[in-house]
């Protein structure tokens, strides 16, 4: 009795987080026009540290593998306070070198590509104080909306204990498919009405990993093991981009974050996926937020959030994931 109670318990345990999070959405139902097509984006991984941060054990030789491996087509490298470490890199077209540091004035920051480009990192960590976001910034600058390490220190303890049960149980089966769990960790509507309320919109968004390794063994390029994999967080957490040139898209800001190896593409003031059933989530600067589920991108949207669910019952939607998310430009007619 007691044994088939616990599997009971067990059973229901598991439906309740695979049916996570419930959720009653007043979605505008409207048919969808076009149909998705495979597009020839490019993607691209930032916030990444190696054995030159003083806390990660990562090797360059593992992130070039890993990233042709996973298609990543640039590694954006963030080593903590180290501006010199091109040289010390073997040659290669993947990766692309920059650092993190303090900044007295703009609190914490990544330069990517040399110094090209600047992000605010770690906007939404108020555990740390050298991470809080200091509300100065300069418009040309990148804001982190997402980061890895920061969903898992905000989101719930449930939750991450039952994807790191889940992950573990279903890697060898799965793959990296197992981890198709942890975007529901992500809070984003929550950080998404942040970003609005600090930048108005203003600011570029883009996704970072804030990888680091704490566990490695290396004998040769095809024998190594590491701890968190870098193979997670770049199959979790990619941006990709709309046209085929990632430099392009960095400048004008035409391209979104893709979780667990979604791709979408906008057509006019439509977005297309490779899903079958998503809602689209149009953010708005004032904090309201309209649903609906033709991809329908609403005029004054400022983000646009795409999401997949596991079924629906009128207006109460099971298992929301978030899929992609994106900053809109209605004046360019592209996300950016």
């Amino acid at each position: 009795m007691l044994l088939e109670l616990l599997i009971l318990v067990g059973i229901l345990t598991v439906v309740f987080f695979e049916l996570y999070p419930v959720k009653v959405l007043k979605v505008e139902n409207c048919k969808l026009k076009g149909k998705f097509t495979k597009t020839n984006q490019k993607s691209f991984v930032v916030h990444v540290h190696t054995y030159f941060s003083y806390d990660s054990l990562g090797k360059p030789e593992e992130i070039e593998k890993v990233a042709q491996t996973l298609g990543v087509d640039k590694v954006f490298i963030t080593d903590h306070d180290r501006k010199d470490l091109k040289g010390f890199f073997p040659p290669s077209d993947r990766l692309v070198f920059g650092w993190e540091y303090q900044d007295e004035i703009y609190g914490r920051l990544l330069k990517l590509a040399e110094g090209k480009y600047t992000v605010i990192a770690h906007p939404n960590n108020e555990k740390k104080a050298v991470y809080r976001f200091k509300n100065r910034y300069e418009n040309h600058f990148f804001y982190e909306l997402v980061n890895l390490k920061d969903v898992l220190q905000s989101s719930k303890f449930p939750l991450t204990l039952y994807f790191f049960f889940r992950s573990v149980v279903l890697y060898p089966l799965l793959g990296l498919k197992a981890l198709d769990y942890f975007p529901k960790l992500i809070p984003l509507k929550s950080w998404i009405g942040l970003y609005l309320k600090r930048t108005r919109g203003k600011l570029k968004i883009i996704g970072g990993l804030d990888h680091h390794v704490k566990i490695s063994f290396w004998e040769k390029p095809k024998k190594f093991f590491s701890i968190p994999h870098y193979s997670w967080s770049f199959y979790i957490l990619k941006n990709k981009t709309f046209g085929e040139d990632i430099f392009t898209s960095l400048n004008d800001g035409s391209f979104y974050l893709s979780f667990c190896s979604s791709e979408i593409y906008v057509a006019g003031n439509r977005v297309l996926a490779n899903r079958k059933r998503y809602l689209t989530f149009n953010h708005f600067g004032d904090g309201k937020v309209s649903v609906n589920s033709c991809g329908k991108i609403e005029k004054g949207a400022k983000v646009v959030a795409i999401y997949v669910y596991t079924f629906r019952v009128g207006k109460l939607f099971f298992g929301l994931t978030p899929l992609a998310v994106f900053r809109w430009d209605e004046t360019s007619a592209k996300g950016g």
